[in-house]
């Protein structure tokens, strides 16, 4: 599974390892810290989707744009997993 954030020319992609890829090498350091598998306060049953929505709990201008997965959840309808 992965989960894509966007915004404006930003784009930024969590990997099954637990870290971010990003076409910004500022991004991806910056989402690595702020939104890793550590920040999760709480069990998940899907730890990139979590770690997605902590990261436009601290980002607010990105948005979670696209989810590769079998299941088919909408993030407007999901609810939230993650305490910040």
């Amino acid at each position: 599974m992965s989960v894509k954030i966007e915004w404006k020319i930003f784009t930024a992609e969590t990997q099954s390892n637990g870290t971010w890829k990003s076409n910004s090498p500022n991004l991806e350091e910056l989402l690595n810290a702020i939104a890793s598998p550590i920040k999760i306060k709480e069990y998940t049953p899907d730890m990139e989707y979590s770690m997605a929505l902590l990261a436009v709990k601290g980002l607010p201008y990105f948005k979670i744009t696209e989810i590769n997965s079998g299941s088919l959840r909408m993030p407007d309808t999901e609810i939230e997993q993650v305490k910040a």
